[in-house]
């Protein structure tokens, strides 16, 4: 993706929407296909899955820190995004995704009951669930009170400033993120390596998946 800054307010949505489009034909087109072949390359090769991870790793990153900066230029675009189309709205939270999708998707793999975890000491197992149970523990702290933070901000707007008010809804959105970034890092920490790149695949996979054209024709 090539380098940019946010902009002042005049265009600022246009312009991260440009920036979002580079991030996701990046995420489909060099990306995923990259740890789809260290997927199936990893009984032979573990090294580069793991460079893949972290490469994906990074480009979630670099969203978030974009993100960021975005919404202390006009917290409206990034609340109300008009980059996202009408598959995505449904599923943001405070202008992304919801962070309890990121558990909830690593969950799905940790109960299949694949052979790799069949394999695994049952100690081991029970670890990497308990730290799980302690992420989702977290979000469920951490989500209702920054959904309270966004609300009164909103409820308060008439008596405080714009200025005030778009301020505090910068700083929940960053925190927000903020605790997307730390699910995910969590995860990536919790999971062994091909849990990661099966929960980072399907991850890209679903992103990906939004941009799909002839399930946008059918809305």
């Amino acid at each position: 993706i090539p380098g940019k800054e946010m902009g002042k307010k005049e265009g600022a949505a246009v312009f991260f929407g440009e920036f979002y489009s580079d991030w996701i034909a990046t995420l489909q087109t060099t990306l995923l296909p990259n740890l789809r072949r260290a997927v199936e390359a990893a009984a032979v090769a573990p090294t580069p899955l793991s460079v893949q991870i972290d490469a994906l790793h990074r480009h979630l990153d670099l969203y978030y820190s974009a993100l960021d900066r975005a919404a202390a230029s006009d917290v409206s675009q990034c609340l109300f995004p008009a980059w996202r189309n009408s598959l995505e709205r449904p599923f943001l939270w405070l202008g992304d995704l919801h962070p309890y999708l990121f558990s909830n998707l690593l969950r799905s793999f940790l109960d299949d009951g694949s052979e790799e975890e069949e394999e695994e000491e049952e100690e081991a197992s029970s670890s990497r669930r308990a730290k799980i149970d302690r992420i989702e523990c977290g979000l469920r702290l951490m989500v209702p009170a920054l959904a309270a933070r966004a609300r009164d901000a909103q409820a308060n707007f008439p008596t405080a400033s714009a200025a005030a008010a778009e301020e505090e809804l910068a700083g929940v959105l960053a925190d927000a993120n903020r605790l997307r970034r730390s699910v995910l890092a969590d995860i990536l920490a919790a999971a062994t390596p091909r849990q990661s790149a099966a929960f980072l695949q399907s991850l890209a996979e679903f992103l990906v998946g939004f941009r799909d054209e002839k399930l946008l024709r059918k809305l």
